[in-house]
């Protein structure tokens, strides 16, 4: 809902903004959000005509043959500081709730970021994903269910450090062995951690 600097930022005035990634960069993953927005940032849009309330959106394409791609929105808490984000402590919730729309994918994945950015990849974050339902959609994700993948061997960490000092997270739409070009739509609204 709110809007400063002419693009949207979370409820206490944290940074939103938007990332692709690909592991081959001749196919690479494009995303159209707000016009002009420095760095890029979903749009903001009214999800019924007469309802004032606005959620935020994004315009995803994944192009193949990629083995991983994806477009992420992230999403900080609370303001940035000296252009670091700011960590707080989120452990005592027991539930992510978000509203979703998406088209295109699947199932969407959920990351727990704590750093200094959500890009930095030195540490694979606890993440989940999701099925999407057609529609717009509640969907509430107990933090439990936030974990390293499987892979991970080297650096594991426990999700509950991450979710004490936790600066971030990041929704994103993605593929992994991506065959087939992938495009689509995320609109997503009222991101709460709740007890």
């Amino acid at each position: 809902e709110r809007v400063e600097n002419n693009r949207p930022v979370t409820t206490r005035g944290g940074l939103i903004q938007l990332f692709g990634y690909e592991e081959s960069r001749i196919h690479k993953s494009t995303f159209k959000g707000l016009e002009g927005a420095t760095p890029p940032a979903p749009e903001l849009v009214r999800i019924k005509k007469d309802d004032p309330n606005r959620a935020m959106k994004f315009d995803y394409a994944l192009m193949a043959p990629n083995p991983w791609a994806g477009v992420t929105v992230e999403l900080h808490g609370l303001p940035d500081a000296d252009g670091q984000p700011v960590a707080e402590d989120v452990s005592g919730y027991k539930t992510l709730s978000l509203d979703v729309y998406a088209t295109g994918v699947p199932i969407l994945r959920l990351e727990a970021i704590s750093g200094e950015r959500g890009r930095d990849m030195t540490i694979q974050y606890p993440q989940m994903t999701f099925k999407v339902r057609p529609g717009m959609n509640t969907y509430k994700v107990p933090m439990t269910a936030f974990t390293q993948p499987a892979w991970v061997t080297d650096r594991r960490v426990d999700p509950k450090d991450i979710f004490r000092k936790l600066t971030s997270i990041n929704l994103t739409a993605f593929c992994e062995q991506c065959d087939v070009n992938r495009q689509g739509m995320v609109i997503v609204d009222n991101v709460i951690f709740e007890k």
